[in-house]
């Protein structure tokens, strides 16, 4: 069947679950590093610091958070989806964090899945994010977008930019001409904090300059999980294949997107291949706001007993106050403060994009 004779809203739980497996029984991530291994945090010998006094608290979009890291944007539109949402809003509430659920397209289309993504009721004063595509956002009202948000209690607006995901789905939907003035005008008509958050290939700094009306965004760059890849998987056809094959790396690697999106915007979200604790302190010395992790979570809740996604939330804590003393960080402002300098494929990158990386390395000084 050719990609113009799909029903592009059929199916939608069927694929929502497959994304799932295929995320979770295939390697599906990016061959090309985030960059953090080109990023070097500078130790402190002498921290003046008192581990017990460290505070890893901050603030996002008008809400505390007790970490500065929240669960990126996984899922929704089926049962198996909502038994996962509900899990991890569940963990969002007990630490403190923000959470994202997934396109909410699913409910759009189909009313009786709105449940899969009604998780205010497990956290009940988290920072929620809701999420809509730019695909969607087009052709909806604003009063259409309001009742999305406000249909699952959320704080935040994220519009997915997901041009790579979208042209290599069979049924995927590729119209975005029209997007940036439609943001122009849900901006200006709507009360509500609204980002853009990328799926895996990065925002450039071209992007960001033309979105930096929009309160923040979410860069998701490359380094984490391909959705090329999963593409890849999910695909029967040889030639839809080849393609994902060979766009599974394409976009931006996470680390230098931030650098290039960080100055455009109140606040960003690094995603992408955040793996630990120390990416974590990296991405915020280099700028960013907060983290969001997507496959570590789902790892930790998929097909596991309850309880045992405990551990990796507190080994993310207990990485990012560990790092936090050893470059003499109280506080996450101090983070900001603290030196870094960057190397090999990463530098010379952002110094062809015009960077002057003595800001970063210099701190201090």
């Amino acid at each position: 069947m050719e990609s113009g004779d799909i029903d592009k809203d059929s199916g939608i739980p069927q694929r929502k679950d497959d994304h799932i497996r295929y995320t979770m029984e295939n390697d599906v991530q990016c061959s090309v590093p985030a960059g953090f291994e080109d990023v070097m945090l500078i130790h402190r010998s002498l921290p003046e610091v008192d581990l017990a006094g460290i505070d890893t608290t901050t603030t996002l979009f008008g809400k505390e958070m007790d970490h500065p890291f929240i669960v990126s944007a996984i899922t929704g539109g089926s049962p198996q989806a909502g038994k996962i949402n509900r899990m991890l809003a569940e963990k969002a509430s007990k630490y403190n964090i923000g959470i994202s659920v997934g396109s909410q397209r699913a409910m759009m289309v189909d009313s009786s899945l709105r449940g899969t993504y009604e998780i205010r009721k497990y956290a009940p004063d988290v920072l929620l994010f809701s999420n809509l595509g730019m695909a969607q956002v087009i052709s909806m009202s604003d009063d259409e977008i309001v009742s999305m948000i406000e249909s699952i209690g959320a704080d935040v607006l994220a519009v997915h930019l997901n041009p790579l995901q979208e042209i290599l789905q069979p049924e995927g939907d590729t119209s975005f001409k029209g997007g940036l003035g439609r943001l122009r005008d849900l901006k200006r008509d709507i009360d509500r904090p609204i980002i853009v958050k990328e799926t895996g290939a990065g925002i450039s700094m071209e992007v960001a300059r033309m979105l930096s009306f929009l309160d923040g965004a979410e860069i998701s760059g490359v380094g984490g999980t391909s959705f090329a890849a999963v593409e890849y998987y999910r695909t029967k056809s040889q030639l839809h294949k080849e393609n994902a094959r060979l766009f599974w790396d394409w976009g931006i690697p996470t680390v230098s997107s931030i650098v290039e999106t960080a100055p455009y915007f109140k606040e960003v979200i690094a995603s992408g291949g955040i793996r630990n604790g120390v990416h974590i302190v990296k991405s915020l010395a280099l700028g960013a706001s907060s983290a969001g992790l997507a496959q570590p979570f789902l790892d930790a809740v998929y097909n596991r007993k309850e309880g045992d996604s405990d551990t990796q939330f507190e080994r993310l804590i207990n990485e990012i106050r560990t790092t936090m003393f050893l470059i003499g960080a109280e506080s996450i402002a101090d983070i900001m403060k603290c030196p870094v300098a960057l190397f090999g494929d990463t530098r010379e990158y952002l110094s062809q994009r015009g960077f002057d990386l003595s800001q970063f390395a210099q701190r201090g000084f």
